[in-house]
């Protein structure tokens, strides 16, 4: 037989989903290979067939996948292309996964009808989903992220392609429902038309808010596709190897051997989701396991080690009884805030809804994190999702969710600056130069900054400081100061200061 492989043969179930997820494959290897042959099957799976398989039970793990890999063990098909999430870590003892593309969105996006969504109470709530994981954790944290008050909500299972789920949401009397975010992404891009129309219109309609992965990680694999191919087929591998995206890779591998540590499959009412943010990677797993232990825990996956140990406290600048360098005066912008409509509109700290009085409801509210998040909803605004705290320049990903050239606003202080949004300034920014003076942070070697201008306005007092270990997020403030550091390695990135604090400090 020749070395040269002519054509590839791809399997996936027969779903729009799967079959555009089969093709961005098969472009990927006719990228490299543009003369090479590629022939595309579908299968329904026994899940597929069967409506009344309980895909929550432990038994059923890889009830999805097992029929497709079976057409790759008995030679009919070269590859095999899943979304990773339905895989067990093994897909069969014949086949391996191989590869996968660049992951797309792993997050979850809950989607409510606007009637319910505009209730201040409502006794219960209804919603979609199947997923033992998405129940648990809705279950802890719904309640502060949604504007509507409600006593319990009553979990109703549902199946089907997300064109039917989408179905089953809009014409019965649920009153949200929980999809994985890339799905609606993948078909908006590259589905037909009907299809991008009707996602389209079922998002517009209602209200929508995507769930960030520090409080809300995602099965296992979710956004990823996965290549499924015999073990023993060399060349297959090294076809793949070239499109292989190995960051992806490994941050699957790493979520699906967290979750067997716990006897893994979807039937665990746990979420793991590991990710790379900004040049860092971070793990989120939140769950209760099989004997009712609770999981926890967003950190840097590999934290940094501290060098020396700090015994005390006022080695560590700010802590949290130090007197605020700022003094907030609000800038009444009211009535511009009140015209604006069908925009984006990013909400940059708690405290800029202070004096605003009312924004159009046609307008996506995005936060900066979440506890700005949880401040907007106890003000009654429905929120659209969150920089989760890693700043406004990351890519929050959400152009398939809004009207074309939707305007974007920034609320902030009069000093901020912005190369995604126009500012509308909601307070000023006085600087209590008497209080600066007295800091004495020539004392201090470990510093976290919130702002670039906070550094800035400390630097020139206390020039000094720049050979101090320097702490702050991933956004903006961690670029500012690295191009002013000249060792890169004392700029170090938290997700906030309350982690900063537990490094160094031990709380």
């Amino acid at each position: 037989m020749s070395d040269k492989i002519n054509s590839i043969s791809i399997v996936s179930r027969a779903s729009s989903l799967a079959t555009i997820q089969a093709k961005l494959v098969g472009d990927r290897i006719k990228e490299i290979l543009p003369d090479i042959s590629i022939r595309y099957h579908t299968t329904k799976t026994d899940a597929d067939i069967n409506i009344n398989i309980n895909i929550s039970d432990p038994s059923e793990i890889g009830i999805f996948t097992r029929d497709i890999s079976t057409r790759v063990i008995d030679g009919e098909c070269d590859l095999a292309v899943h979304s990773w999430k339905d895989l067990p870590i093994e897909p069969s003892s014949k086949t391996e996964i191989i590869g996968t593309l660049g992951r797309g969105d792993m997050r979850d996006v809950i989607i409510m009808k606007s009637n319910t969504a505009s209730l201040e109470f409502k006794k219960e709530i209804k919603l979609l989903t199947s997923s033992p994981r998405r129940r648990f954790n809705l279950g802890q944290i719904l309640p502060t992220l949604i504007p509507v008050k409600f006593k319990n909500i009553n979990f109703i299972d549902i199946r089907g392609n997300i064109q039917t789920r989408l179905k089953k949401f809009q014409s019965g009397n649920e009153d949200a429902i929980i999809l994985a975010k890339v799905a609606l992404d993948r078909l908006i891009e590259f589905g037909n038309e009907d299809i991008k129309k009707y996602i389209k219109s079922v998002l517009s309609e209602n209200k929508w808010s995507i769930l960030p992965l520090s409080i809300f990680p995602t099965a296992p694999g979710q956004g990823a596709i996965a290549i499924e191919a015999k073990k023993d087929n060399k060349r297959l591998k090294d076809i793949i190897q070239k499109i292989n995206s190995y960051d992806s890779f490994k941050n699957v591998q790493k979520e699906k051997l967290t979750l067997s540590k716990y006897g893994g499959g979807c039937h665990q009412k746990i979420g793991t989701s590991v990710w790379d943010e900004n040049g860092i990677k971070l793990i989120s797993l939140v769950g209760m396991t099989h004997d009712s232990k609770l999981l926890k825990n967003f950190a840097l996956n590999k934290p940094y080690y501290k060098t020396a140990k700090l015994n005390k406290n006022n080695r560590l600048y700010p802590m949290k009884n130090d007197e605020k360098l700022f003094k907030r005066k609000a800038i009444d912008n009211s009535a511009k805030i009140k015209n604006i409509k069908n925009s984006l509109i990013y909400l940059s700290r708690k405290n800029v809804l202070d004096k605003i009085e009312y924004i159009d409801n046609s307008n996506i509210l995005w936060t900066s994190g979440i506890s700005c998040w949880k401040n907007a909803v106890s003000r009654g605004y429905w929120i659209h999702g969150s920089s989760d705290s890693f700043g406004e320049r990351g890519n929050i990903n959400i152009e398939n969710f809004l009207s074309k050239n939707s305007p974007r606003y920034k609320l902030s202080h009069d000093k901020s600056s912005s190369d995604n949004y126009e500012l509308i300034p909601v307070y000023e920014l006085n600087v209590k130069k008497s209080i600066i003076k007295n800091l004495n942070l020539n004392d201090k070697t470990h510093f976290f900054w919130m702002s670039p201008l906070q550094f800035d306005l400390a630097l020139d007092f206390f020039p000094e400081i720049i050979n101090g270990n320097h702490s702050c997020g991933f956004g903006r403030t961690y670029d500012h100061i690295k191009a002013k550091v000249q060792s890169g390695e004392k700029v170090k990135r938290f997700h906030s200061y309350t982690s900063w604090l537990e490094f160094y400090n031990g709380e």
